[in-house]
């Protein structure tokens, strides 16, 4: 079987969770919540379960956000200290949003650097992809590095609480990383895909170390 790309509705026969119907029970204008009949693979006697099951996904118009580490000439990736409503936190994390279904990944990577960060981004460099709680909600985020300059004016949304920005170098973050000062999962994903672009703290970008680019987009069977 294919790994890593979206199926709709599944099978069960072939031991996916198939989705028998599904409804939207809550939106707002950031997210959805579907709710599913589901059927589940066989058991050892041939009989299929059925049970209710949900999802959060994208608001009506909205796609696969993004997420963005701004590295500056010296090496230095930059990271935004936000405080997270779902947590109840402040965090430090790399750059990121969601976008608009018609905004390119690479453009949404820009404006989150300009709106968190206050950089322009050289070119946003993909480092593949990666699900957000794979359990409970649709999201299959686009990840990049991008070569900035030095933050100036940062534009921030009125509903984003960011206090300040840190520096740091590539092992100085990986050891945050492993010393658990950084929490976030994206944050942790990057870094972990970033490795291979880093010769000591200097950024030299491997497109044959990146993952292979990928054309799927939006919530399966969800638009």
């Amino acid at each position: 079987m294919t790994e890593n790309v979206r199926v709709w509705p599944g099978d069960a026969g072939r031991g996916e969770i198939q989705i028998l119907e599904e409804r939207e029970a809550w939106r707002n204008e950031s997210a959805r919540v579907l709710v599913a009949r589901a059927r589940f693979p066989g058991t050892e006697d041939g009989r299929h379960i059925e049970k209710e099951q949900f999802r959060l996904a994208h608001a009506e118009g909205m796609s696969d956000g993004v997420v963005v580490a701004p590295i500056l000439p010296d090496g230095r990736i930059i990271l935004v200290r936000q405080f997270r409503h779902p947590v109840r936190m402040w965090t430090r994390e790399l750059p990121r949003g969601g976008r608009s279904s018609d905004e390119p990944p690479e453009k949404a990577a820009a404006r989150e650097l300009r709106e968190e960060v206050g950089s322009e981004a050289e070119a946003a460099l993909p480092l593949g992809r990666m699900t957000t709680d794979s359990g409970q909600q649709s999201g299959y985020v686009h990840l990049f590095a991008a070569c900035v300059g030095e933050p100036r004016r940062r534009e921030p949304e009125d509903t984003e609480a960011i206090d300040r920005l840190f520096r740091y170098t590539f092992a100085e973050l990986r050891a945050a990383c492993q010393r658990g000062d950084v929490v976030d999962s994206f944050t942790l994903g990057v870094v972990l895909r970033l490795e291979p672009h880093f010769d000591g703290d200097r950024f030299v970008y491997r497109p044959d170390a990146a993952p292979p680019p990928s054309s799927d987009d939006g919530d399966a069977g969800g638009e």
